[in-house]
């Protein structure tokens, strides 16, 4: 679904008219470098607006999800917008 500039990689529109959820994913090779997509994820999410879609649907209680996966394991980083 297209939001702000590009696409979100998921856009949850929940029960609650007024929240949502954006998540951005992101792989790393490196155990280390975890944080860092995480980090770069979120920083996507802002840098392309992509909760224009959520505000322009009303909705303003919105969390954002960058999500980083090295091998088998992910790393979750949540901040608000």
């Amino acid at each position: 679904m297209e939001a702000g500039e590009g696409f979100a990689d998921i856009i949850v529109e929940t029960d609650d008219l007024d929240a949502g959820i954006i998540t951005e994913l992101k792989y790393t090779k490196e155990f280390k470098d975890m944080e860092q997509a995480c980090q770069k994820a979120l920083d996507q999410i802002r840098d392309r607006r992509y909760e224009e879609y959520l505000w322009n649907d009303g909705r303003h209680d919105i969390l954002l999800y960058g999500i980083a996966f090295c091998k088998k394991r992910c790393k979750v980083v949540v901040s608000k917008s």
